[in-house]
């Protein structure tokens, strides 16, 4: 009976956010202005460290805003899959399916629909807050990721700005915060990856870790 409470609030939290989302997916580009913003996200995509022929999981690709750079990152010989538990942002996402279509698939992060030892780069952009269990994501994330393969947790903006935009925003992602770089560093090592590094700066938030 203990577990009934928190499993309730988990399911009423993603019904809250996915209807949050879904409802925001035609004007979501425009609201974070990324139409302005194509030098900072092309610069993102180089924080990733991607070669030709890389696996990449984009994990919550809303809109699929870094869908059309990582295609040109790993070329034609890269595989790209992208998921999104909205599926009105997954909508959004498959009008920028280029001449290589990359796959695109519903589902939630804490129970990722992968074999294990799949991925040469996970790539989490903007997404990480609003994962309510966040060691069950990571540990899913690592699961799935190849040994050898680098995790990257990404942000335009520093813990401190991004959180106090969500708190700005209100509604459900009102609490979708940011752990703070030392709590994340030590989730990440929890949950099996090694070399964790992170940068908290205006304008940039990056985590990485390396699967061993």
């Amino acid at each position: 009976m203990k577990t009934s409470v928190p499993v309730a609030f988990f399911w009423k939290k993603m019904e809250s956010l996915k209807e949050y989302f879904d409802r925001r997916a035609s004007s979501w580009d425009e609201m974070l202005k990324y139409g302005e913003k194509i030098f900072q996200l092309t610069e993102v995509v180089n924080w990733f460290e991607l070669v030709e022929g890389h696996s990449v999981l984009d994990i919550g690709t809303g809109t699929g805003i870094l869908l059309p750079l990582l295609r040109k990152a790993i070329r034609i010989k890269g595989k790209i899959i992208a998921i999104d538990f909205s599926f009105k942002m997954l909508e959004v996402a498959k009008l920028r399916q280029g001449h290589v279509e990359n796959i695109l698939i519903n589902a939630t992060v804490e129970s990722l629909p992968f074999q294990s030892d799949l991925f040469d780069r996970i790539i989490c952009f903007s997404a990480f807050p609003h994962f309510h269990n966040k060691a069950r994501a990571l540990l899913e994330m690592v699961r799935v990721l190849k040994n050898g393969g680098l995790l990257f947790i990404a942000h335009l903006k520093s813990v401190e700005e991004l959180n106090q935009f969500h708190h700005h925003l209100g509604g459900p992602i009102a609490h979708d915060f940011l752990p703070t770089p030392k709590r994340l560093q030590s989730l990440m090592k929890e949950c099996g990856l090694c070399g964790v590094s992170i940068i908290n700066q205006p304008g940039k938030f990056l985590a990485k870790g390396e699967k061993r």
